[in-house]
């Protein structure tokens, strides 16, 4: 991972491992725990998994920290170093990761190949957006009926982007996540 980015804001890290063949229920037990000790560190905003699918044995964990300060904190502390090293016998080799810094994390698939098409990535987002865009402003609008007009606007957008980040597009992807991967040769999309 570039240590050198600068990024201001959110961070999404995601992590590619593929798991030794019969060390998955050791690996789901040390998840959980790197999951619980990055926990405990300043500005992290949660994780997300993707299992693996069919045959494969890749599962994407995606984490968050607020800033790349604190990011950099959980990467260098000595309890992740430990975490680690006690994964290594249960991968087959390092993991693979990525830093994001925008909301493109919604759309990443398990392996850099497996990109969905994106007019799916599109049909997807709105199926997101289209909803929360009537519901976000009909839950506030009680709260708002006194501000002006750009302050109405803003905490719509900030309500739509909170739903989205971490309620509908999480779930939007893991429901329709056979139909965003890319068809196979041969195969219909």
């Amino acid at each position: 991972m570039d240590e050198t980015t600068a990024e201001n804001g959110p961070l999404t890290v995601v992590a590619t491992w593929r798991v030794r063949r019969g060390a998955e229920r050791e690996f789901e037990a040390w998840r959980r725990e790197i999951s619980a000790a990055a926990l405990t560190f300043p500005g992290h905003m949660g994780v997300n998994v993707i299992r693996p699918g069919n045959e494969s044995r890749e599962y994407a964990v995606i984490f968050r920290f607020d800033t790349y300060e604190h990011l950099r904190d959980w990467q260098k502390s000595a309890l992740r170093q430990q975490l680690l090293q006690n994964a290594e016998k249960l991968v087959e080799h390092e993991p693979s990761y990525r830093l994001e810094s925008g909301l493109e994390y919604w759309f990443t698939p398990a392996s850099p190949t497996a990109a969905p098409a994106t007019w799916k990535m599109a049909v997807v987002t709105v199926l997101a957006v289209w909803p929360v865009s009537i519901v976000v402003p009909w839950l506030l609008n009680p709260l708002m009926h006194n501000l002006a007009m750009p302050l109405q606007a803003l905490l719509v957008a900030v309500g739509i982007v909170i739903l989205l980040t971490w309620a509908v597009m999480p779930v939007l992807v893991r429901v329709l996540r056979l139909w965003l991967q890319p068809a196979r040769k041969g195969g219909n999309t």
